[in-house]
């Protein structure tokens, strides 16, 4: 049976569609805005998962030191990170900005490295040379009118700076998780990082004009069908992976959403794929690979 590995990569798949279906969206009421509506959306059918499967007293029973570290990775790798990557999608695209969180585990590698101590492996630091070498194949300028879109710092930047976040939360949640259960955890972090969305919304005098544009049907429509595939469809298919498939596979297969969303973004837009493209994001999902071998040994 590969159950776990079908899972895994049908979980890469959605989010490549989530995130192409988000580019619009984000386009038209902004990164922050989509943001909130994903989160906010997944909280609440987690929510509804912990009522249905009768965990909910569960949320009582968090340890407060373990909520703290819940609560500051959701606001790393939700509202920051998530953020981050949603501007740089409307900037570089999906594919391009996707390609750039190849990065979480060597951003993850070297945060644990500093935070805890975990000294990385030989075989995960020349992972995350390759890892690095695939996405600068990709989004180094090149002179040649292949070169889609050209180089974008600001996008790029953005696109690093979610990869850090996600990178951040992870480590993050890594404690807390020892501590609280996978479904729980996920609940918590998706509201928090919800809770952080309105908060930083409405510190820029902003969060009105979010709601009043969330709360059209027409405009929903645009939001709720990615947002449901990418933050629960995902998640759950992720969560059954991990459950079912070998960890060190499940990593891997997990990290083949580029290749996903390449080969999507070329279809819908109905232009070539460059050598240079495909063969940076194989080269970045192969390094990902060393990354995850190379923690697993």
């Amino acid at each position: 049976m590969l159950a776990g590995e079908l899972a895994c990569l049908g979980a890469a798949l959605t989010w490549a569609v989530a995130v192409l279906l988000f580019r619009r969206p984000i386009t038209i009421y902004g990164a922050r805005a989509v943001n909130l509506a994903k989160n906010a959306l997944a909280a609440v059918l987690l929510g509804l998962t912990l009522l249905v499967a009768g965990r909910g007293a569960e949320l009582l029973a968090v340890p407060p030191a373990a909520l703290g570290l819940l609560v500051a990775s959701a606001i790393a790798g939700l509202t920051v990170g998530d953020t981050a990557l949603f501007t740089a999608v409307r900037r570089l695209g999906a594919h391009r900005s996707l390609l750039l969180q190849t990065l979480v585990p060597v951003f993850t590698a070297l945060l644990a490295y500093a935070v805890a101590g975990e000294r990385p492996a030989a075989l995960q630091l020349a992972g995350g040379a390759v890892v690095v070498a695939g996405v600068a194949l990709v989004v180094w300028p090149r002179q040649t009118a292949a070169a889609a879109g050209g180089f974008d710092l600001p996008g790029t930047s953005l696109g690093a700076l979610g990869a850090l976040g996600q990178a951040a939360g992870i480590v993050l949640a890594k404690s807390a998780m020892a501590q609280v259960a996978i479904l729980p955890a996920s609940f918590l972090r998706m509201s928090a990082g919800s809770l952080g969305l309105v908060i930083v919304l409405a510190a820029a005098g902003r969060l009105g004009g979010v709601a009043r544009t969330l709360s059209r049907r027409t405009h929903l429509a645009r939001v709720v069908p990615p947002s449901l595939l990418g933050t629960y469809v995902s998640f759950l298919l992720m969560m059954a992976g991990i459950a079912w498939a070998p960890a060190a596979v499940a990593a891997v297969l997990l990290g083949t959403t580029p290749i996903f969303s390449l080969f999507l973004e070329a279809w819908l837009e109905r232009r070539p794929i460059t050598a240079a493209g495909l063969a940076g994001t194989l080269v970045a999902v192969a390094g990902v690979a060393a990354v995850v071998a190379g923690g697993s040994t």
